[in-house]
């Protein structure tokens, strides 16, 4: 058994459709994704999910098959990947995290 800490990534990706979602739209659609994805931030359109290194393939493919949130549909798009929450809101322009647990460990 190994005693290594998990290497997180950080996935941004951009949700269009036809109105704003909230949060807690777009984490009950993320709850059915097979690489378990822990949703960090979500604010407007932009959002921020982690996953570990080994997942992070399957999760890209994941999300970028999501066509429904809440019953309406959604085009969804990945930015980049990162490998800290501060790299991939530079370089994606993620949302921000005010509000959000300051842990960033709510598990879908």
């Amino acid at each position: 058994m190994s005693t290594h800490r998990p290497r997180y990534r950080y996935i941004a990706f951009r949700l269009e459709g036809p109105r704003v979602f909230r949060r807690d739209e777009v984490l009950q659609a993320l709850r059915s994704s097979s690489p378990r994805l822990w949703l960090v931030a979500f604010e407007g359109t932009s959002g921020l999910v982690r996953t570990t290194n080994l997942e992070k393939d399957a999760a890209i493919q994941f999300l970028n098959r999501m066509d429904q949130v809440s019953g309406e549909a959604v085009r969804l798009t990945t930015l980049g990947t990162s490998g800290t929450i501060r790299a991939a809101t530079r370089k994606y322009g993620g949302a921000n995290r005010r509000g959000e647990s300051s842990t960033g460990k709510e598990p879908l």
